[in-house]
């Protein structure tokens, strides 16, 4: 923009929504810090994670090398990988949640880290990490393209990045991408939100606004130099969640698998 130049009230706007987009993740996470620990407890909806993460890194990573839990909330799956013996640093933009983590699991053991709920930069030097986990924090990026750039900074040569997305082929989804779009209507939304389910649940879908193809997450992936792992064309596409595996390649490994251009 040229400076000295008014910005159109249109443009204000966006990007005034944009910049407090981070916040609004902060603020929400920090609300729900509190009972997230029950999540966890035995029964609890995400305690089936744990293991998924922990067989995905297994398979790629050797224990007692450096991990980087981003998004790590109350710590559970940063303990869980630091049991087996992985060197594990956990953050996350929600001070609450590092909070519940500290006194679930203390500071001997796992390195803690608060950032800055619009981080630009991750407070770590180049090629620190052996492998980073991200359990259900991409649908909540302000900024995929950024966060991508980061993590591939953060990684070691052939580093590992291991992280889940809600799935667009799940009934599920499908169903909340039909609520989201049956809730644009404001007088629906108004009558809607009177029941405090409801609205919990519509704020939950204004801050995952990140829910693109499988497709588009591998060639986002991609332009940063991280290259999927497997065939996902012969894995299961029907979990709520989508798992992807990815390993930081050399430059020629990413021209290799570049897709190939559109035919106009």
């Amino acid at each position: 923009m040229i400076r000295g130049l008014a910005m159109p009230a249109a443009a204000s706007v966006q990007e005034a929504t944009e910049s407090c987009f981070p916040e609004r993740v902060r603020a929400t996470f920090n609300e729900r810090a509190e009972g997230w620990n029950r999540k966890y407890s035995p029964g609890g909806r995400l305690l089936w994670r744990l293991d998924e993460f922990c067989v995905a890194l297994t398979r790629c990573v050797e224990p007692a090398t450096e991990v980087l839990d981003l998004g790590c909330g109350t710590g559970h799956l940063a303990d869980h990988l630091n049991q087996r013996h992985y060197r594990v640093t956990g953050c996350d933009i929600a001070e609450r949640m590092i909070a519940n983590a500290r006194r679930n699991f203390g500071n001997e053991t796992i390195n803690w880290v608060t950032v800055p709920a619009a981080w630009t930069r991750l407070p770590f030097p180049d090629g620190t990490f052996a492998a980073v986990v991200a359990s259900s924090v991409f649908e909540y990026l302000a900024d995929v393209e950024l966060a991508f750039m980061e993590i591939a900074r953060v990684l070691s040569d052939r580093g590992i990045l291991i992280f889940n997305v809600p799935n667009p082929g799940n009934f599920r989804r499908r169903r909340e991408d039909w609520s989201e779009r049956l809730t644009k209507q404001r007088w629906i939304r108004r009558s809607v939100c009177v029941i405090p389910r409801a609205r919990r649940y519509l704020g939950y879908l204004d801050l995952s606004k990140n829910r693109y193809a499988l497709q588009k997450w591998e060639h986002i992936a991609l332009r940063h130099g991280l290259l999927p792992l497997g065939n996902r064309s012969q894995r299961p596409h029907r979990r709520p969640l989508y798992l992807f595996t990815l390993r930081k390649g050399a430059s020629e490994d990413a021209v290799k698998s570049k897709p190939p251009p559109r035919a106009p």
